[in-house]
């Protein structure tokens, strides 16, 4: 079982250390994790952010039943330059910010969804594109993606496949609305166009490492995935599910 997708006392929104992590995701089972924290930037300023250093030497002291990968979620609004995530095995382009409403349905998945495209052409370099369609956790009713944007979403794993990186499964989903995050229809396409999946839970706290997985699993499994994707040291492999 692997959870690519946690958070650690790092980031700004988990108390949850290195050590507890790691033993609770050897007790539920998990044989690969990955800690995502946040370094979050807007305009080009960087609104949080940690010691990666002090990252790497704490996830380093760790080692037995549990693989843990050194990631970063990097929060990013297509302003201001990447910062240098040197030594770490990968880097989680994720997109939190819309300048819309939610209860703009539409105009609010347009503006999100166009932001999240010009970032995956415009950043240097990412590894994994997080939770594509993340405004639907909180769009009236968790409503999908309007039809006649989903062309945007196409769009969007164009450039993902061009540039070689992996698409999200992002669990969370199934907790706000019971779907993944983005929605089936979108690993549908990402299968037929070859682009590698990974599965993450999302975790801020130690109760939801790992959380629906499985559930993960069998969904990817549905629509012909035989593997997910992980990474070391920015080189991809894949692991059977």
């Amino acid at each position: 079982m692997i959870d690519l997708h946690i958070h650690s006392s790092f980031s700004p929104d988990s108390d949850s250390t290195v050590a507890q992590i790691a033993s609770v995701a050897k007790l539920k089972g998990l044989k690969v994790i990955g800690i995502t924290d946040h370094y979050e930037m807007k305009d080009g300023k960087i609104l949080s952010s940690f010691d990666i250093s002090k990252y790497i030497e704490e996830i380093d002291r760790f080692s037995g039943d549990v693989e843990i990968l050194k990631g970063v979620e990097w929060g990013w609004d297509c302003k201001g330059e990447e910062p240098d995530f040197e030594g770490l095995d990968f880097v989680m382009l994720s997109v939190h910010f819309c300048e819309v409403p939610v209860e703009m349905l539409y105009e609010c998945y347009k503006d999100y969804l166009s932001r999240v495209l010009e970032c995956v052409k415009k950043a240097p370099h990412f590894d994994v594109l997080g939770h594509l369609d993340f405004v639907r956790r909180y769009v009236p009713k968790n409503v999908d993606v309007p039809e006649d944007l989903r062309c945007i979403v196409y769009e969007v794993l164009e450039v993902l496949k061009e540039r070689g990186a992996a698409l999200e499964l992002n669990t969370e989903g199934f907790a706000v609305y019971g779907e993944p995050q983005p929605a089936v229809w979108v690993f549908e396409k990402a299968r037929e166009m070859g682009i590698p999946v990974t599965v993450g839970s999302d975790a801020h706290n130690l109760e939801n490492i790992g959380r629906f997985v499985e559930r993960a699993f069998k969904l990817l499994k549905g629509v012909g995935y035989d593997s997910v994707a992980v990474f070391r040291k920015g080189r991809i492999s894949e692991v059977g599910i």
